[in-house]
């Protein structure tokens, strides 16, 4: 599908809009509600479809997020199944497809819109500026700690002889460390930003 089909032609507002709409839809919803889910998530793959997002790719991103909530779901499985009525295992099921359906829309969003035009449309929106600018500097700042991150893996493999375990102990110090230089670098970026005249508004090319 071309990035210039007729979902990307959409008003980055329109589109920003309907798919929160979606979330708080599915949200709503009432626990076990599964042919509705299944309404959701058969509009939501023919928007996918349409969009033109690569299915392998979309499994691929979803895969690591649903794990995440299956443990998540399976820690609280015990006490909402005594609030809702379902089994533990159908609790767990409704947390996932719910959350599933959540992140894949919002995986849609991304693909179609720019980064740079959904802040526009969220400041257009009246969504409060702080806000905005901080999810501006936060999206921008995720792929330098991502870089940072794999060069100090690659440092301790090269210092190790290519053997680096994931061990507890290892995993606490890369986190400790990452930390440690994003709050180094956060000031030599906040120094340069105020000497180069930021005044805390982040301006894109859809202002």
């Amino acid at each position: 599908m071309s990035p210039d089909g007729p979902i990307h032609r959409l008003d980055a507002r329109v589109k920003l809009l309907a798919a929160v709409g979606f979330v708080v839809v599915v949200v709503a919803l009432p626990p076990g509600s599964w042919r509705t889910q299944g309404t959701l998530a058969a509009a939501l793959a023919v928007v996918a479809t349409i969009a033109g997002v690569s299915p392998l790719r979309l499994f691929a991103r979803w895969l690591g997020f649903a794990l995440v909530v299956g443990f998540l779901a399976l820690l609280t499985a015990g006490s909402l199944a005594a609030r809702t009525g379902l089994s533990p295992k159908l609790v767990v099921l409704d947390l996932v497809i719910r959350n599933s359906l959540a992140i894949v829309m919002m995986m849609v969003l991304a693909h179609v819109t720019p980064w740079p035009k959904l802040l526009g449309a969220m400041r257009r929106l009246g969504v409060p500026a702080v806000l905005v600018t901080t999810l501006g500097l936060m999206f921008r700042y995720l792929f330098v700690l991502r870089e940072e991150l794999e060069r100090m893996t690659t440092a301790r493999r090269a210092r190790n002889f290519g053997r680096f375990g994931l061990g507890f102990g290892t995993l606490a110090g890369l986190i400790a460390a990452l930390l440690f230089r994003a709050l180094e670098r956060e000031e030599r970026v906040f120094a340069a930003m105020t000497a180069r005249g930021w005044d805390g508004t982040m301006r894109t090319l859809e202002d």
